[in-house]
């Protein structure tokens, strides 16, 4: 046997260390295409929850002191933080109202319902997970979600998003098998809508993706100067204006929608993102400085509690009374 053969093939149980892992590892990917959770994270949760009730049992939180305070006033105790991710492929969207009767010269606009699906998908997929895991650990709801949108610095047609919170339930109770709610209020403003006589519903979200491309006059007017026959006066550019009151109805109704299935009344702390940004199409001589709308309404749908808040003194601060009677 040569020196090369004894480098030929590995121990046994190197090998078969390798192969559980990579057997582990696609079974990971299948359920993560089935919009799971990763093998490491149910036995992580698994481990979590059966450790809940005995002194072993150690939770993590992102509330801050007062939040923590105010939501044991409200009878709940925190299990641990959830995270759901997502990163997702952007698909390529065909343009064909570009190439219609007159789009060119008199402008035209429209939703890049391609571009709205998927960003709709990836935050959905990042909230189940989340939702996810705070069901295995048992709670009855996941209080400060923070949902958050970045571009992948690797490739511009991907976009990641998640969702980080605090799993909650309500003390000296169980571990629940219901279905967890969600809201991405704080813990004071969870405290208040509790007091309110309110409870979360869960997130509702609605977003819209609209493009706008200028008609040829308005090009003329946005090109600025004398000699490039632009316009040097202050002016509504009423066709950008347009677009992007479309974009908002669009995901307004988006999110009623949401908040409907959810048989709530009204949505709270809600969140309203609007960018646009510049995309130039044609060539040669003609090119259009369209605008790309991008706007995205969250919040937490709540409806009246079935149950009537009990009203607490605890960490309510007491009143300094005075006598003013022949003071003054």
């Amino acid at each position: 046997m040569g020196l090369f053969d004894l480098f030929k093939h590995e121990d046994p149980a190197v090998e078969a260390r390798r192969a559980a892992f990579l057997e582990r590892q696609e079974q990971s990917i299948r359920a993560l295409e089935a919009g799971g959770l990763p093998l490491d994270a149910v036995e992580r949760l698994q481990e979590q929850r059966n450790r809940q009730g005995t002194p072993q049992h150690l939770w993590t939180s992102d509330l801050s002191v007062n939040e923590l305070s105010l939501t044991h006033d409200c009878g709940y105790e925190p299990l641990g933080q959830v995270l759901g991710a997502s990163t997702y492929h952007v698909g390529l969207q065909w343009r064909s109202q570009l190439w219609r009767d007159g789009a060119w010269q008199n402008g035209t606009s429209y939703e890049l319902d391609v571009v709205s699906h998927a960003f709709h998908q990836a935050r959905q997929l990042a909230l189940s997970r989340l939702w996810q895991e705070a069901k295995m650990l048992g709670a009855h709801g996941v209080v400060g979600v923070r949902v958050e949108k970045r571009d992948a610095g690797w490739a511009d047609d991907l976009i990641e998003f998640s969702a980080l919170g605090t799993a909650i339930r309500l003390e000296n109770t169980p571990p629940s098998d219901a279905s967890p709610w969600l809201c991405n209020l704080s813990g004071q403003d969870f405290w208040k809508l509790h007091r309110a006589g309110f409870e979360a519903a869960g997130i509702v979200a609605g977003n819209c993706t609209y493009l706008c491309v200028p008609s040829q006059n308005s090009q003329q007017v946005m090109t600025g100067g004398f000699l490039t026959m632009g316009s040097w006066t202050n002016q509504e550019m009423p066709e950008f204006t347009q677009a992007m009151f479309q974009a908002r109805e669009i995901a307004q109704n988006r999110l009623v929608s949401e908040v409907r299935a959810l048989n709530a009344t009204g949505t709270v702390g809600m969140i309203i993102e609007n960018d646009a940004t510049e995309q130039e199409m044609g060539g040669s001589n003609n090119i259009r400085t369209a605008l790309r709308f991008n706007f995205l309404a969250l919040g937490t749908a709540i409806r009246p509690s079935k149950k009537a808040p009990e009203l607490s003194l605890h960490g309510t601060m007491p009143l300094k009374m005075m006598r003013l009677r022949n003071k003054y």
